[in-house]
């Protein structure tokens, strides 16, 4: 059920890809069954108690996870797709009272720190 929301998310954003056409199932199904299970490892332990480190590790395995669509996504659309993954992810699985990261992950900023982590990450590109 998880995977089909975020699929519907993914999809829902009508990013365009690099060759003009948008997004679609063809493409994020597989990336979804590759990267879900390490994702939602990362999601599982928001309950336990939210700190930035554990946000920050969730955002970080969403990036790297992203950028084996770099020949298909660019910009500002790679950083909607990670956003997306991740608050599909902190609502399903961050409890009530980590409304904090709800709301940084619904803010301008949320883009910018995602962009900041490709950067980091991926220096090279």
């Amino acid at each position: 059920m998880l995977k089909q929301h975020i699929l519907t998310s993914l999809i829902a954003l009508g990013t365009v890809t690099r060759n003009g056409v948008p997004l679609g199932e063809e493409l994020v199904t597989p990336w979804l069954q590759r990267h879900m299970p390490n994702l939602v490892s990362k999601a599982r332990v928001l309950p336990d108690g939210v700190t930035w480190t554990e946000v920050g590790a969730l955002l970080e395995a969403a990036v790297s996870a992203a950028q084996e669509l770099k020949g298909v996504l660019k910009g500002t659309g790679r950083a909607q797709f990670v956003l997306a993954v991740v608050q599909s992810l902190v609502r399903e699985f961050a409890p009530p009272s980590a409304q904090w990261i709800r709301l940084l992950l619904n803010s301008p900023f949320a883009l910018m720190l995602i962009e900041m982590a490709f950067k980091r990450l991926f220096p090279n590109g």
